[in-house]
C-alpha cells in the first residue's frame, strides 16, 4: 500500500506553503500532515504531527524537565517550505507497506500519530 500526503498545515500559520518567517533561521512549529492510501477514498486519512524547528528555534521552546523534544522532530538549518515538502514526500513514500497498519507503523517512526496512546475498550 502506497501512502500519499493529502494535506499539510500548521495551526500557527494560515498558509504554511506561502508563509515566510521573519527569521527563517529561528522557527519552531508543530506541523500536521494528513496521509492516506494512494488508491482509496481521498477523505480517508490519518493525521500525523512533527515539530519542525531550526537550531535557534529550538532555543525559543519552553521545555519540560529540561527536555525540548523527545521524538517527531525535524531540524532544518533554516526554514524553507520546499525543502520541508521534499523531505515529507520522500519520507512518506519510503513508508510503503503491504497494509495500512504496517504503513502507519513505519510513519510513526517519523511522526506522532493522531491515535498515539489511544486505547480501545472492549465491552464485556
Amino acid at each position: 500500500m502506497k501512502p500519499v500526503i493529502r494535506h499539510v498545515y500548521c495551526g500557527e500559520v494560515e498558509n504554511l506553503r506561502a508563509w515566510l518567517p521573519d527569521d527563517p533561521h529561528e522557527v519552531a512549529l508543530w506541523v500536521c500532515v494528513e496521509i492516506g492510501p494512494k488508491h482509496g477514498a481521498a477523505k480517508k486519512t490519518d493525521t500525523f504531527v512533527l515539530l519542525v524547528a531550526t537550531p535557534a528555534g529550538l532555543e525559543t521552546l519552553e521545555g519540560r524537565d529540561n527536555i525540548l523534544a523527545d521524538r517527531a522532530l525535524l531540524v532544518m538549518r533554516r526554514f524553507d517550505y520546499d525543502d520541508l515538502w521534499t523531505w515529507l514526500e520522500r519520507t512518506v513514500a519510503a513508508c510503503e507497506a503491504e497494509s495500512w497498519h504496517h504503513v502507519v507503523e513505519k510513519l510513526r517512526l517519523h511522526f506522532k500519530w493522531e491515535f498515539e496512546n489511544f486505547r480501545t475498550h472492549r465491552m464485556t
